[in-house]
């Protein structure tokens, strides 16, 4: 909960007290204090008070709208910025050449607190990529994924144009092509080089689509099957994220609090904090 619906729910409630402490005054009093009392100007009084509060109810909440805007602005920004630098690291580990103009990438697991946390440090520790794109948020129903692995002959060649073409969907906010893309990928190519980033941005297609169980299951076999992939940092925090809008307090709190306690000093667990400061205030903890 931010300081500003802290103070507009303070507001809220001081309007609300002196609504009914005025009540209360008026039943209270004797007749003979009421009839000495100048009633026209008493009234006046409680309701140019009640306006003012009204009005700044009304300027706290422009303000909070403003801010959620900002707020999702901020986030599809910082996803784009995640999946360009994803996109140069997947360049790196193929030996392909990296794009022009991009420098050493920092590790996966320094890069991912880009995603979900506008207004942390993360934002200033990712390149700027492309201008703010404003996209609102919406459930997107994406059927679940055919598991069966079918491997497909050996072909560097063909494993990154098909990881290529998922990412590209995923770059594009088309999720729930990405999705089938990731799931055909790794059916197809259950032991490429890629198929750790593909199981975690698989995981990540359903969590923004909202498709919360979905993703925590990709999350989940992510670390399952690949317990050394760079990747393994990140999906342990979406878990707590997911477990989070599941209103799984118990299991987001613990996801969480390993965050903190296996990767102290980073990113990821200043991002962790930052959840569970927010379980705090909403009395989840």
């Amino acid at each position: 909960m931010s300081p500003l619906s802290i103070s507009l729910s303070r507001v809220e409630k001081n309007m609300m007290a002196s609504l009914v402490l005025a009540i209360t005054v008026s039943v209270s009093l004797p007749s003979t204090v009421l009839a000495q009392t100048p009633a026209p100007s008493v009234v006046t009084d409680l309701v140019i008070q009640v306006q003012e509060l009204q009005d700044e109810v009304r300027t706290l909440r422009g303000q909070l709208e403003e801010q959620q805007r900002e707020l999702e602005n901020l986030k599809s920004r910082q996803r784009d910025q995640y999946l360009d630098l994803d996109q140069r690291i997947s360049e790196l580990r193929s030996g392909a050449p990296v794009s022009s103009g991009s420098t050493a990438a920092p590790s996966a697991a320094a890069a991912a607190a880009s995603l979900n946390n506008s207004g942390s440090t993360a934002a200033e520790e990712v390149p700027e990529v492309r201008p703010p794109m404003d996209v609102p948020s919406e459930t997107v129903a994406i059927d679940k994924p055919q598991v069966e692995s079918q491997p497909a002959p050996v072909s560097s060649e063909a494993e990154k144009a098909a990881y290529d073409k998922a990412f590209q969907a995923l770059k594009e906010l088309r999720y729930a092509d990405a999705a089938d893309e990731f799931q055909t990928f790794l059916n197809q190519y259950p032991n490429s080089e890629y198929s750790d980033n593909a199981q975690y941005w698989l995981g990540e297609s359903y969590y923004v689509t909202r498709n919360y169980d979905i993703a925590l299951t990709a999350f989940q076999r992510l670390m399952d099957r690949y317990p050394d992939s760079p990747k393994v940092p990140d999906a342990l925090l979406k878990v707590g994220y997911t477990y989070y809008e599941l209103k799984q307090w118990d299991n987001a709190r613990a996801a969480l609090t390993r965050v903190e306690e296996s990767y102290p000093d980073t990113t990821l667990a200043r991002l962790a904090e930052s959840r569970l400061r927010s379980m705090r205030m909403e009395g989840h903890y």
